[in-house]
């Protein structure tokens, strides 16, 4: 009698139009990930900045550029997903949108709604000044998610 292991739950929270964000995969693939792993792909949309300004109330012009902006990012969380298909992976994907502008919180809100087994986040390699004034968004959440997590710069 054999005794199959589960597959690991791996969740990759990337903006997919970033470097970092193929630097990660490409990374994982080589060095981490497991071919029976499990991917979850999940993006975090934060549709706020110039469409909730008081000045400037929604119009169809707002409307059709949020949904463009939406598409290309569609459009690469689609391409990543790809990469990890063809190296033999099973992918979910998850987007979520949001207007806040604290998107971390929608990733470890998930994240405690979920079991995994490891969060792979890529690094922006931020300046000590612009982390002290910006902060620093994988710092936030892997203090904050209760798996292990792993930083790629």
């Amino acid at each position: 009698m054999s005794i199959t292991k589960p597959r690991r739950q791996i969740a990759f929270a990337i903006d997919p139009s970033s470097e970092e964000a193929n630097k990660t995969i490409q990374w994982s693939i080589d060095n981490f990930l497991k071919p029976t792993d499990e991917i979850h792909a999940i993006m975090v949309m934060v549709l706020d900045s110039e469409f909730e300004s008081p000045e400037l109330p929604p119009t169809d012009s707002f409307d059709s550029i949020e949904k463009e902006l939406t598409q290309e990012k569609l459009q690469a969380m689609d391409a990543v997903i790809k990469k990890l298909t063809d190296a033999g992976f099973k992918v979910k994907k998850h987007v979520f949108k949001t207007y806040v502008t604290q998107p971390y919180d929608v990733l470890i809100k998930y994240l405690e709604t979920e079991t995994m087994d490891c969060l792979i986040m890529g690094s922006r390699n931020l300046s000590g000044w612009k982390r002290f004034f910006m902060g620093s968004f994988s710092d936030y959440v892997q203090s904050h998610v209760h798996c292990p997590v792993l930083i790629v710069k």
